[in-house]
């Protein structure tokens, strides 16, 4: 007989959405109390639907005669060597595609250090500290480059979610093998290259209405020194690649027309950084050693799953940026205001892009706006889409068709890779800190339009739009980094203190934190290892604070009332895991 396979598949969209943050005043803090209360139960180590299949099969008793020629030996059955008879369990054959995912944390020591960056565009000037001391650009850049080599020297190589065909019996083996490893149903991707209205402009219009035009390329900044990845399934035809800015890491499985735009979105904004393409869900290993050390994930996909709960998706890619230290970004979903965002766009450490369009600073109407259950407001960025690219070929394949358009958050999503790839290039001191890039982005966002448009964001502020001049070109901006073991960076108050001068009375400011949480932890708790909060002070008054208790990130936006200094404080309020290390950035952002 023929035998069964089974093969459970569902759809994943290529989505996006919008921004939110913590509220910005003072309101009272939830204790750990409140948070617990909060909480997701402990969830089981297979997805619902696996869970589903293993109980079905388990209870399958049903057994099916089988009959061959032969055994493996060769040897024929019966008086007259006819057939062997088997009786074979259905359970025993029937399979399901699963996704192998292990939340493993890479434990790594972390030596104590701290940076510090100022730049000052009108002049040109750049500053660093390290470890409070100042130093010049040579010494800082060549220690941390020794840093960077010792760091990757001592890491274990990062295992990526692995794909396999099944029984119940062999998923419980698996899961019995780890109990770190989380197995989930395959979906399948079902790419898409346009949503709902087609107010589509020319990438040059957008790259001048963003800032990348005027203040990245006009100044020669075209992403050199950095590289992007991208996971899709399917390469671009060379014809709309510059291949001397390309690498494929791996075979090809054939041509697909989604990652066309991917691909032109990411070379119109960053000409000069190195794309390199993957296919599925994987992870580039070894990132600082490529010609063009790869800082930034770009992915324009995202799991729509049957809940909304912070999944082992999640925690793969949060464990993957805690331990590599690049800046991934996510598409947050295209099902409208009232979806929630997809998986891995709700990992703690990404950075989720919800799509507005380049006509009026809008949100869009697909983008979508509901958080998930883990708690962290989502997404925290949201950047234009509805790319035009005059003269492009139309290519079909698969029933698909690239006519030179592209929008949806699956264009937002490479516009703010390329955007941060130009500014990763044009300051190294953002190397190896996503946590410095994610403060800088919510620090640097201008509002948009409707600002209503978030189903569930804070009240009192929402994200908006970054724009290229406000976190490289401002005349005023500074950045920090501390970083080691558990009990490293604060003081016995559990504060690290600090001044910044020279604030003009009358004068707009914004200040941003953010930190990484492991993966391993957020899984299992449904919460950040750190709750860090970030309060501004000035003549003993406390002009601002941002205490919420459910983001890896603060973030303050105030109005200073008297000229000179501030004092900066950040508290570590909850230290819920000895274990987590202290990754935490800073950015300061004069907005006007």
């Amino acid at each position: 007989m023929n035998k069964k396979m089974l093969t459970i598949t569902a759809v994943a969209a290529l989505v996006g959405g919008t921004a939110s943050y913590a509220a910005t005043s003072d309101d009272v803090k939830s204790t750990d109390k409140e948070w617990a209360d909060e909480s997701a139960p402990a969830t089981s180590r297979m997805s619902n639907s696996v869970k589903k299949f293993v109980e079905a099969q388990k209870s399958n008793a049903q057994k099916r005669k089988v009959s061959l020629k032969s055994d493996v030996l060769g040897r024929r059955g019966g008086a007259q060597k006819g057939a062997l008879d088997y009786a074979i369990k259905d359970s025993d054959v029937q399979k399901m595609k699963v996704v192998i995912n292990d939340v493993k944390t890479n434990d790594i020591p972390l030596p104590t250090v701290s940076g510090r960056y100022e730049f000052n565009p009108n002049t040109n000037q750049k500053a660093y500290w390290l470890n409070g001391t100042k130093v010049s650009e040579s010494e800082y850049l060549s220690k941390a480059e020794k840093r960077e080599k010792k760091y990757n020297d001592s890491k274990k190589t990062f295992v990526s979610p692995r794909t396999a065909y099944l029984t119940a019996s062999e998923i419980e083996k698996e899961l019995a093998s780890s109990e770190t490893k989380y197995i989930t149903e395959y979906k399948e991707v079902e790419p898409n290259l346009s949503y709902g209205s087609q107010d589509y402009r020319d990438y040059s219009y957008i790259l001048q209405k963003s800032g990348v035009t005027s203040y990245a390329h006009n100044n020669g900044v075209k992403g050199q020194g950095v590289g992007v990845y991208y996971n899709e399934g399917g390469c671009p035809p060379l014809s709309y690649v510059n291949t001397s800015y390309y690498t494929r890491l791996g075979t090809c499985p054939g041509y697909a027309t989604h990652v066309i735009g991917v691909t032109r979105v990411l070379q119109t904004t960053a000409p000069e950084a190195m794309i390199y393409g993957i296919d599925g869900v994987n992870y580039p290993t070894n990132v600082s050693n490529y010609a063009q050390p790869i800082m930034i994930g770009s992915q324009s996909w995202s799991f729509v799953l049957d809940d909304n709960g912070y999944t082992s998706y999640d925690a793969v890619m949060d464990n993957y940026i805690y331990t590599n230290r690049v800046v991934e970004f996510v598409a947050a979903g295209n099902g409208g205001r009232q979806s929630y965002i997809g998986s891995p766009s709700r990992a703690l450490n990404a950075i989720s892009v919800g799509a507005v369009s380049p006509v009026d600073n809008m949100y869009v109407s697909y983008s979508s706006s509901k958080n998930s259950i883990a708690l962290n407001d989502k997404p925290e960025v949201a950047n234009y889409t509805s790319f035009r690219f005059p003269g492009d070929a139309s290519y079909t394949v698969s029933g698909k068709t690239y006519n030179g358009t592209f929008n949806g958050t699956s264009a937002a999503t490479p516009f703010m890779a390329g955007m941060t790839a130009n500014m990763l290039s044009q300051h190294h001191f953002l190397w190896w800190h996503p946590e410095v890039v994610k403060a800088l982005l919510i620090a640097g966002s201008k509002s948009v339009e409707n600002s209503d448009y978030d189903v569930d964001g804070s009240s009192r502020f929402l994200a908006g739009i970054p724009h290229y001049s406000s976190f490289t070109w401002s005349d005023a901006y500074r950045w920090r980094f501390w970083q080691g073991e558990n009990n490293s960076n604060f003081d016995s108050n559990k504060e690290i203190v600090f001044t910044e001068y020279s604030i003009q009375k009358g004068k707009h400011y914004r200040l941003a934190i953010s930190w990484l949480t492991s993966g391993e932890y957020a899984l299992a708790n449904k919460n950040v290892a750190q709750d860090i909060d970030l309060s501004v002070w000035q003549n003993g008054t406390r002009i601002k604070n941002s205490a919420s208790a459910k983001n890896p990130y603060e973030l303050v936006d105030f109005v200073a009332p008297e000229a000179g200094s501030i004092e900066v404080r950040i508290k570590r309020f909850a230290n819920r895991s000895t274990s987590e290390k202290v990754i935490l950035g800073y950015a300061f952002v004069k907005v006007d």
